[in-house]
């Protein structure tokens, strides 16, 4: 009987630990894990590129807007003409003076001509084709120096008779225009915007037409022509220096 009980108990356990290896088989297997995903990298970011700099544009100019044509009446330019003489103390200029008789030229020169307004002194010098001293005249209005080409002196002359020889006589005027236009009638015979023409004419005594061709930026005297009959004498001024001081021996100290 032991035996049997034996091997009925050996078969009852063998039984419970198949059971057993059953039971865990049919079980449900836990679900794998998802594996994780992995981020894709970020794709770069192209370069930003730096904005490019305004380009200004330029500045538009107004065009400067011409001058107004003033017309002046001829009491007006005698009045300006006047002003600017009073004003002058020094003078120094290139000059050259033609003389025509009906039409046909019959003598040219070419100069210097210097002045000064406090001391009364002018000096005239005649320069040659090639631009040497061909004569020289200095004079304080009383008495007139006349020199040679070396400066040498030649001979003394009174201003007055000097002056009373010369054509154009207002060409050594400077510092008593005001008594000059005083002494005539005036009149306009020209203008344009840059420049205009004053003629006088004597209010008594002989007949003749000093014609004056002023600036209108400052009123000088740039051209000075006088007209009698048929003969015409014309001095045009250039590289003017006015109010400027003049050379220490200009006047060669022959009038103190």
């Amino acid at each position: 009987m032991k035996p049997s009980i034996n091997n009925l108990f050996l078969a009852v356990l063998l039984a419970c630990s198949l059971a057993a290896c059953t039971d865990d088989k049919t079980q449900t297997a836990p679900a794998p894990e998802k594996p994780q995903e992995t981020a894709a990298p970020a794709k770069p970011q192209a370069p930003v590129q730096a904005a490019a700099p305004a380009v200004q544009k330029p500045a538009v100019k107004t065009a400067p807007q011409p001058k107004k044509d003033i017309t002046y009446t001829a009491e007006q330019l005698a009045q300006r003409l006047k002003e600017w003489d009073k004003k002058l103390s020094t003078l120094s200029t290139q000059f050259e003076q033609t003389t025509s008789y009906d039409g046909v030229q019959v003598s040219r020169s070419r100069g210097t001509l210097s002045y000064d307004r406090d001391r009364n002194f002018l000096r005239l010098d005649t320069l040659t084709r090639t631009g040497e001293t061909e004569q020289s005249a200095v004079t304080d209005k009383k008495e007139i120096i006349i020199l040679d080409e070396a400066g040498a002196h030649v001979t003394t002359l009174s201003w007055t008779d000097w002056q009373q020889g010369q054509p154009n006589q207002a060409l050594f005027d400077f510092g008593n225009y005001t008594a000059l236009v005083d002494k005539h009638n005036a009149a306009v015979k020209s203008q344009t915007p840059q420049e205009a023409v004053l003629v006088l004419t004597p209010k008594e005594g002989e007949e003749y037409e000093l014609y004056l061709t002023l600036s209108k930026q400052d009123f000088f005297p740039a051209e000075i022509a006088i007209k009698s009959d048929l003969m015409l004498t014309k001095a045009t001024l250039s590289a003017a220096r006015k109010n400027a001081p003049l050379a220490e021996n200009t006047f060669g100290g022959f009038f103190k």
